[in-house]
């Protein structure tokens, strides 16, 4: 169909080169202007790479890299892969505004060695139509949009409560014939502290060389994480209560903050609540996840302040 972002062709004239007389329709793109790409000169890219892992974790405000003891881990602290026992493997899928979607994989498995971890991230869209520069009411084709990214890790433990952990992530993003690739680094450190119940975490992420499109040169989303995580029995409430709070300090805006809980009910039922501040356009989060054997189903909503609508995230834990 026919599109109406104003920021659509300002995202693809921008990086489109000059001999081309084509460009999408106002369309979806600016909602994917909002996840893939840089807002403005100098602004770091590749921006999918900051959509996080596991609903679970969007549940809790993503305030999440001193906890991730599961496959998600790979992404949100390379190091908390080390506690993961056996194999896990998570799937999530997240519905967007304008039909933006993505797709999210991993997987974690216990060695003798050490842990070693997996992941691919997908992002893609609808067809999009391809229109000269003045308005017309015939497109002259359609072009595809997507961005993905995959992740190899490795964690182990130094000591009997420190684990070091990192990985390397090889990123593709493309728009019709034209794309731009780069390879980006984690890497963290997971301590489980003497007071019972806290864990302290640190984490940089995305480390590497800029990656250019066409002739346009973007860094990418490097950040730095702090956080910690407390988890306490409830007995009068028959569960637990985990409260978490991390530090974000990206390279392209202000210092940010992630926090949440969780009430686990007999590691069965979850409620989750949580909060981003910093930001202009995300606030508030909230899930719930359901717990059978080896089985767990997480679901988060996550609000936000503009009009590109809510985010609806759906993952599945397997612990095989």
């Amino acid at each position: 169909g026919r599109y109406r972002s104003t920021e659509a062709n300002t995202l693809l004239r921008a990086s489109w080169p000059p001999s081309t007389r084509t460009v999408p329709s106002r369309s979806r793109t600016a909602a994917w202007r909002h996840w893939a790409w840089a807002s403005d000169p100098g602004d770091a890219g590749a921006l999918f790479l900051r959509v996080g892992m596991g609903a679970r974790a969007a549940g809790m405000g993503e305030g999440y890299c001193a906890v991730a003891e599961d496959a998600s881990s790979v992404y949100w602290n390379p190091a908390a892969m080390a506690p993961v026992l056996g194999t896990n493997l998570m799937l999530m899928h997240i519905e967007y505004f304008q039909s933006v979607r993505l797709e999210q994989v991993a997987l974690t498995h216990e060695t003798d060695y050490g842990t070693i971890g997996l992941s691919f991230t997908g992002m893609y869209m609808d067809k999009l139509e391809r229109r000269e520069n003045v308005p017309s009411s015939m497109p002259l084709g359609e072009f595809s949009v997507y961005d993905i990214s995959f992740a190899v890790g490795f964690a182990r433990y130094i000591t009997p409560n420190v684990s070091l952990g990192a990985s390397v992530k090889p990123v593709y993003e493309r728009i019709d014939n034209r794309s731009a690739s780069g390879v980006a680094f984690d890497a963290g450190i997971y301590h489980v502290a003497r007071i019972n119940g806290l864990k302290l975490a640190a984490v940089v992420g995305n480390l590497g060389a800029p990656m250019k499109f066409i002739d346009q040169e973007f860094a990418l989303p490097r950040y730095v994480k702090i956080g910690g995580s407390y988890e306490r029995e409830t007995p009068t409430l028959r569960g637990r209560l985990l409260l978490t709070l991390d530090g974000v300090f990206p390279n392209d805006g202000t210092p940010k903050q992630h926090m949440g809980a969780e009430y686990m009910y007999r590691r069965l039922l979850a409620l989750r609540a949580g909060y981003k501040a910093g930001y202009d356009s995300q606030g508030g989060t909230f899930g719930l996840g359901v717990n059978w054997k080896t089985l767990g189903v997480d679901y988060a909503f996550m609000l936000t302040k503009n009009d590109l609508g809510d985010s609806h995230r759906l993952s599945l834990t397997f612990r095989l």
